[in-house]
């Protein structure tokens, strides 16, 4: 995994983390309206900044999972009665993604790509997965 270059996407969004957050959102309950549920019937400006100190910690930390990891941990057990599944953690991958690549134009690479898709299937997804009791 990459984490320079992770670090280095996160930070071009620059005063844009958070709008790139809150048009993720709008597209992940647009295409999976099923989630929508489990969320403030409005985000308020405290969800979209947890995500966004979130995205920060992992671009920022991510080399280094013990840092990271009690953090991550915490979130997968507030996520715990969810009950979420590969195929949850699939959906939210795929969509966040396809909106970071729309985001970040032309340094959207394949680096890119497979830096965050490894960040992913090798730190958030197994971590969370951890703090909700899943291995």
């Amino acid at each position: 995994m990459n984490t320079e270059i992770i670090a280095e996407t996160w930070y071009a969004l620059g005063n844009r983390q958070a709008e790139f957050v809150e048009a993720f959102y709008g597209r992940f309950f647009e295409r999976f309206p099923g989630y929508r549920k489990f969320f403030p019937q409005t985000l308020r400006p405290a969800h979209l900044e947890k995500m966004v100190q979130t995205l920060a910690l992992m671009a920022k930390l991510s080399e280094d999972q013990t840092v990271i990891a009690p953090h991550m941990h915490r979130l997968g057990a507030e996520h715990t009665a969810y009950d979420l599944k590969p195929h949850d953690f699939d959906n939210f991958k795929a969509v966040f993604l396809e909106v970071l690549g729309e985001h970040l134009g032309i340094r959207w690479v394949p680096a890119a790509i497979q830096a965050w898709s490894e960040a992913f299937d090798q730190v958030l997804v197994p971590m969370m997965s951890e703090g909700m009791g899943k291995k």
